[in-house]
């Protein structure tokens, strides 16, 4: 083989191995940048599970966003309502209110107008006169502010008790106002104990009640109306000026006449004047069962009204 042959084989060989020598070199080289770059599917699926974190943790927010923003729209939706309902209510007030002013001032042109008929006819009438005060009823004076009943409870005034209830019930009405009563019977018994020594307040109510309790009242008697006016005398001695005492009896069981008078004055007079104080009436009834006794009665109580500024009344059957 010439030279030049021989030289041209050897760069033929020379150029072959370069290649092949680039060639895996350049091999070599992906494969070590294949090995040390990451898997790129890997990393794709964690950033999707990233952004699929991001929107669901973004649609729970929205969602509780939307929820919120509904509760706030039902809210306003109820503070509408009752906004509505007041400004209604408002309103109506607002005519009630038109409406009483209308009234009320219909009712004060109605008084002016009345007022001005009233001071009219005021000074065309003349002032009625005056009630005359009562002051002898049947023969008996009811001039003083405080009565105290002395009844006979004995058992023959038991058989005619109606009758001493009418009685008792019209000389109340004889004393339409008086500033206390008080009832007792001819023994010194009080009707009511609560009261004794004290007064009755007199009311039509309080009057109805004593006459009630005088209804069934039926307490011990000896049908001898002296001691009931002495403790009448003596409870009430502060008040004899204006006190009447009222004796109602058919019996006088007594056997004399000087000395209950006696006692009676003594207790019933005043001791600067001399004059009798309380008035002393006395009430009899009729009783044809005891014509004696009956006499008796009413010849002490004629003398005991007599002297102490009373009237003595017959009661006929």
């Amino acid at each position: 083989m010439s030279e030049l042959g021989q030289r041209r084989n050897n760069f033929t060989s020379t150029s072959f191995l370069d290649i092949i020598a680039c060639g895996f070199g350049a091999i070599v080289l992906l494969v070590l940048l294949a090995k040390d770059s990451p898997d790129p599917s890997v990393h794709d699926a964690q950033a999707a599970t990233a952004r699929l974190d991001a929107l669901a943790a973004e649609m729970t927010r929205r969602d509780e966003a939307m929820s919120r923003i509904r509760e706030i729209q039902e809210q306003i939706t109820v503070e509408k309502t009752r906004i509505a309902l007041g400004t209604e209510m408002i309103n109506l007030t607002e005519q009630n209110l038109g409406d009483v002013d209308r009234r009320i001032n219909e009712h004060e042109q109605r008084v002016a107008v009345l007022k001005e008929s009233i001071n009219q006819a005021s000074k065309e009438k003349k002032p009625p006169a005056p009630s005359p005060k009562i002051e002898n009823v049947g023969g008996i004076p009811v001039d003083r502010k405080y009565v105290v009943f002395v009844i006979d409870t004995s058992g023959s005034m038991q058989q005619i008790w109606p009758r001493v209830m009418a009685q008792v019930e019209s000389l109340l009405e004889a004393h339409p106002e008086v500033e206390g009563f008080q009832v007792m019977n001819d023994s010194g018994s009080h009707l009511i104990s609560s009261y004794a020594r004290r007064w009755i307040p007199d009311s039509p109510a309080r009057r109805t009640s004593v006459l009630r309790a005088i209804k069934n009242w039926a307490a011990m008697s000896y049908s001898d109306p002296v001691p009931g006016i002495k403790a009448a005398l003596r409870a009430y001695s502060s008040y004899r000026k204006d006190l009447s005492i009222y004796v109602m009896g058919d019996e006088y069981s007594g056997g004399s006449y000087d000395i209950p008078l006696q006692q009676i004055s003594r207790l019933n007079t005043d001791p600067k004047t001399q004059k009798s104080q309380a008035r002393i009436h006395g009430i009899g009834f009729f009783n044809p069962l005891t014509p004696v006794t009956n006499q008796q009665y009413s010849a002490l109580m004629r003398e005991v009204a007599r002297q102490n500024g009373g009237a003595f009344v017959a009661v006929a059957g």
